[in-house]
């Protein structure tokens, strides 16, 4: 019997064997087949498991804040807010609904010395979306612009998102919105 292992598996293959003789007794075995990764990960040390898929290379942001920061992938349409704060959940994932027919700031929102407002998507998401003010504070520097890159792991649930950093790091987002670290 020939089997062609589907070119989205990753990891691993399993397959089980069942054997009926005359008298309708059954018995079986199983094969796991551990899979060559057609991927590689964009960052050092890598997890010990298959990406689902290359690197996505792409522009991003970053803007630290009082508690915690916001994080921009362009080619996703998302911002990540990650929440230092030990509440659940530890961070959201957001749609950027900002676009060049909205306002970048609010002048009515004056931020204490030495702090700032966020501008474009991530002030939209700061000024709309419940909670997020509350659980991040003022921004504490302004954001900047880079070239980043996400990949996730291929697990059948639970996975886990690796976006590179504007300091050269990794970004780790446990699965569910449950945690997040910073790998330097």
């Amino acid at each position: 019997m020939e089997y062609v292992i589907p070119a989205n598996s990753r990891n691993w293959e399993g397959f089980v064997l069942f054997v009926l003789d005359e008298a309708e007794h059954v018995t079986q075995a199983t094969l796991q087949v551990t899979l060559r990764c057609p991927d590689v990960w964009f960052f050092s040390p890598a997890p010990d498991e298959c990406p689902i898929s290359p690197p996505i290379l792409t522009d991003g942001a970053e803007q630290h804040f009082e508690h915690g920061l916001m994080l921009w992938i362009k080619a996703e349409d998302r911002i990540y807010a990650l929440f230092d704060d030990g509440l659940q959940p530890a961070f959201k994932v957001l749609m950027d609904e900002w676009d060049e027919s909205k306002a970048e700031s609010d002048p009515s929102i004056v931020p204490p010395a030495g702090l700032y407002q966020p501008v474009r998507g991530f002030g939209l998401v700061w000024r709309e979306e419940p909670g997020v003010h509350d659980r991040l504070g003022w921004a504490v520097d302004e954001e900047a612009g880079y070239p980043t890159a996400v990949q996730r792991t291929s697990r059948y649930k639970y996975n886990v998102t690796y976006i590179k950093a504007l300091d050269g790091g990794v970004w780790e987002l446990g699965p569910e919105l449950s945690e997040w670290s910073h790998i330097p």
